[in-house]
């Protein structure tokens, strides 16, 4: 669903700020266009969509079953680009790449290594979040770019992850202990900027409390009218409140038998 799509999106912009080339110029779903983010920052950049999101269904199940959403990180640089390394003696020293052809293509390969390597490698909080909501993924396509827009010469390239994503917990339902959902709230939680976020994400899945026939239900998106005839929730008045039963009356050749809350409790029904 599109909460699982959207918890997705935020765990990866955490878990790639600061651990590329880009530095914390990671930005998610702008709306700008690359070359013109590009033209403003002229430092390298990362920015994040989720534009295209599949989910096989069965019946009205809207909800659950194979998820598939295209994750694109889109690279930019613009212009020459300094990397720490190492001397070889245990001191750091700066490489300066150029700003050329063969520079910029050399810059967007160390970058989507960069990427690849923040979002599968388990040693930080959001990489371990990201990893757990996508317990699959299908396809790994890198599309190359380059333009000169506005006087700006810059280079592009974009990473396409076709991501299988976790379901977003039914409706009424207790986000469990240990799952990727309570594992990615709490991060969420611990986060300043992300924790209204979570809240505002508890609230949506959680709601009114609701019984287990209910939650099943509208998980399925199967009307309660039908529920009500399969026989496995109270009886219904569709119109308002549950119905209690008042008595029982039994017809058998011609005759019409009333069996009200005093006989039953006495015969034990």
């Amino acid at each position: 669903m599109s909460l699982a799509r959207l918890v997705m999106r935020i765990a990866t912009a955490r878990a790639l700020k600061g651990a590329t080339l880009a530095g914390p110029r990671v930005f998610d779903s702008a709306v700008d266009p690359i070359d013109q983010t590009i033209a403003e920052q002229r430092q390298p950049l990362i920015v994040l969509t989720t534009d295209e999101h599949e989910l096989e269904v069965t019946g009205r199940d809207l909800g659950s079953g194979s998820h598939r959403c295209d994750l694109v990180i889109e690279v930019a640089i613009a212009a020459r680009v300094e990397v720490p390394a190492s001397d070889g003696q245990g001191g750091q020293i700066t490489i300066a790449i150029p700003h050329t052809d063969e520079g910029m293509e050399l810059t967007l390969d160390l970058m989507e290594h960069q990427v690849v390597a923040a979002l599968t490698r388990d040693d930080n909080e959001w990489s371990r979040v990201w990893m757990k909501l996508v317990p699959r993924i299908q396809r790994r396509l890198s599309r190359r770019g380059a333009s000169a827009e506005n006087g700006v010469r810059f280079a592009a390239r974009q990473l396409v992850l076709t991501c299988d994503l976790v379901d977003t917990p039914p409706f009424g339902a207790e986000i469990e202990a240990g799952t990727a959902w309570a594992y990615a709230l709490c991060a969420m939680e611990a986060d300043p900027e992300l924790a209204p976020i979570a809240g505002m994400l508890r609230a949506e899945i959680a709601g009114a409390s609701v019984p287990d026939w209910e939650q099943a239900a509208r998980m399925l998106g199967i009307p309660l009218e039908v529920v009500d005839q399969l026989g496995v929730m109270p009886t219904l008045d569709l119109a308002g409140d549950p119905v209690v039963l008042g008595d029982i009356r039994l017809l058998e050749e011609g005759r019409t038998m009333t069996i009200d809350e005093p006989t039953a409790d006495g015969q034990g029904l």
